[in-house]
């Protein structure tokens, strides 16, 4: 967001407090293979917002995730397994979001 741009502290980011989350704007993202979900609370919600100097703004959350995943045996025991994250958003386009 170049609204949140910045040029005069010194460092390359500023990490704020978890409590501005509430006057940002964020995605609605979920994970479409997901099965269940557990968010970090302790001892804190383990949130971080951190501003870049040329307004670009990163958002981590720590979850534990428990997502379906197909599975192919055809070679079992010598396959090799991939799974997907499916991030998706339920209101925005490829075009609107960057991953």
């Amino acid at each position: 967001d170049p609204r949140l741009a910045y040029a005069e502290y010194p460092d390359d980011s500023l990490d704020l407090d978890p409590s501005m989350l509430d006057s940002i704007w964020k995605p609605d993202l979920f994970f479409a293979n997901e099965k269940g979900a557990h968010f970090h609370e302790v001892t804190t919600d383990n949130k971080l917002l951190r501003i870049f100097k040329n307004g670009n703004v990163l958002y981590s959350i720590r979850l534990t995730l428990t997502l379906s995943c197909p599975m192919d045996l055809k070679n079992f025991p010598m396959d090799v397994q991939t799974c997907i994250m499916q991030l998706e958003s339920f209101g925005y386009t490829m075009n609107d979001l960057i991953f």
